[in-house]
């Protein structure tokens, strides 16, 4: 049984599956990894969810205990130093997962820190946004996760178990690259063009340049996907069209 957790990086999904976990195992039994500026800053300005201040326990990544389930939750250009100072927090037993949109945080995790017990995970179905130290959700999504060759290895089924204890929805899908992949088409198409474009998820939802631009990303993955051999189909854009 999972009993304890760490969680470095307070983004959104940091702060909203951080909060989750606290109160299903106890604030004691979930730390937050950070440096000594950022907790300074978390403990003076607070943390909120929804409105409500989080209660969480901060450690100094130097001074990480080893867990039961290390969490990384930051922008992948911090993966590398989040993952160098926290590396005492994973254990020979530890479980570990990212949160990171695209496919190859897990890579990047499994170069620097040789976990024994790895799985590739991505979250979905959140509408979850943050605002300086206050994040607003009113969707709190899933997490898809499972081993890369897609074993039901002990890991998944402690997660698994951890996850009903939190009451955090989960899938745990037959291909899970797969699954990463037509995550990472569906970014793809819709954070960069929403961007260049300077609109909101509205704005490539109607017909028009804009929604044909994001089917154009859309098919570029499709295409990479081949030559991966992930599995990712124009069915699979459709289906989050």
């Amino acid at each position: 049984m999972i009993q304890n957790a760490g969680i470095v990086g307070l983004g959104a999904l940091g702060i909203l599956f951080g909060q989750k976990l606290t109160e299903a195992l106890g604030k004691e039994q979930v730390y937050v990894f950070a440096d000594k500026e950022r907790i300074d800053r978390y403990r003076k300005e607070g943390v909120y969810a929804n409105g409500r201040r989080c209660d969480f326990t901060y450690v100094e990544s130097k001074d990480a205990p080893a867990v039961d389930l290390l969490i990384y939750a930051t922008k992948y250009y911090s993966l590398e130093e989040a993952v160098r100072s926290s590396a005492g927090a994973c254990g020979e037993s530890t479980i570990v997962i990212s949160l990171l949109n695209g496919v190859s945080s897990e890579v990047l995790i499994e170069k620097l820190l040789h976990p024994v017990h790895l799985l590739y995970c991505v979250a979905q179905g959140m509408d979850a946004t943050r605002e300086g130290n206050r994040l607003r959700y009113s969707k709190a999504g899933s997490l898809a996760f499972g081993e890369k060759n897609n074993e039901r290895s002990e890991s998944v089924l402690l997660l698994e178990e951890l996850l009903q204890r939190a009451g955090i929805a989960y899938e745990i899908p037959e291909d899970i690259i797969h699954k990463m992949w037509s995550k990472w088409m569906l970014n793809v198409g819709v954070n960069q063009v929403i961007m260049v474009y300077e609109g909101t998820y509205g704005t490539i939802q109607k017909p028009g340049e804009a929604r044909d631009t994001m089917i154009a990303a859309m098919e570029e993955v499709i295409e990479l996907s081949g030559h991966e051999n992930t599995g990712v189909t124009r069915e699979d854009m459709e289906g989050y069209l």
